[in-house]
């Protein structure tokens, strides 16, 4: 399915992922939400760059509304009319919405997926992180990281770094030079893409490549993720709404990826 001219594939969990955990080519796995797929409109590198992946998965209550509202020939206004059907929709016939157009693929229950994979199968992963001297809070989880994901997962294998641009061939060359399989970049929106292009030709060991975003923060407690049963009802974003200690800024996230969003891909509809 096309969404802004960027086709987000149909996917099964358990194939896809038994797929990706072949290791046996290189693959591209990124993860866009509608705040991705929204910048993409305006930065034709960053859809490019996400052109490059094996697997676009869907990742986003808000890709679930645009299917409906894009797989139909109603006119716009109509379309508008019937958004309380589509969420009905979400909440309701989550099963027929799978069939249709593939299942949700999460990049948090992907990460901690390919984590418990990685420690069954003996796998090291590579894991790169934002570098960011004025995010004091970020600087502080970085200094703790790798002593609690030891905590957390004690039998995998992995190599953390902070990817600062200045060390950036040394890194890189390190990476090359080790036996990981599994790549995770979590530089955040077009950051990641970019370092997994950029170092994919560089380092052939590495068969999967992923962006994920501030995944691995709630493995090392940085971060609370929204209980069981608020991600179950697709409610992970009221959630975070209403524990982010910034709260305006995770208003007008949530404002772009919802409304904007939903805004835009009706507007655009032909």
């Amino acid at each position: 399915m096309q969404i802004f001219w960027v086709e987000i594939h149909k996917l099964k969990y358990k194939e896809f992922f038994r797929e990706i955990t072949k290791l046996e080519k290189q693959v591209i796995v990124f993860t866009p939400n509608p705040e991705i797929l929204l910048k993409t409109r305006t930065d034709k590198e960053f859809k490019w760059l996400l052109e490059k992946a094996n697997y676009l998965t869907s990742d986003g209550i808000g890709l679930y509304l645009a299917y409906q509202i894009l797989n139909n020939n109603f006119w716009r206004f109509l379309n508008t009319i019937l958004l309380p059907y589509f969420l009905f929709n979400l909440f309701f016939r989550r099963s027929y919405l799978y069939k249709k157009y593939g299942e949700r693929i999460c990049g948090s229950d992907l990460t901690r997926d390919l984590i418990d994979f990685a420690c069954i199968s003996w796998t090291k992963i590579v894991i790169l992180d934002l570098y960011n001297p004025t995010d004091t809070k970020k600087v502080e989880s970085q200094k703790v990281f790798s002593d609690r994901l030891k905590v957390k997962f004690p039998k995998l294998d992995f190599d953390y770094y902070v990817f600062n641009p200045e060390k950036k061939d040394k890194i890189i060359e390190t990476i090359k030079q080790s036996d990981a399989k599994i790549l995770f970049s979590t530089l955040g929106m077009k950051a990641q893409e970019q370092s997994v292009v950029e170092i994919m030709e560089r380092c052939e060991n590495i068969k999967l490549w992923l962006g994920v975003w501030s995944s691995f923060d709630y493995f090392i407690w940085f971060q609370k993720r929204a209980p069981k049963f608020w991600r179950i009802l697709w409610l992970e974003w009221l959630y975070r709404l209403l524990t982010w200690p910034r709260k305006l800024t995770r208003f007008k996230r949530l404002w772009n990826a919802i409304f904007i969003f939903i805004f835009t891909v009706i507007k655009n509809k032909k």
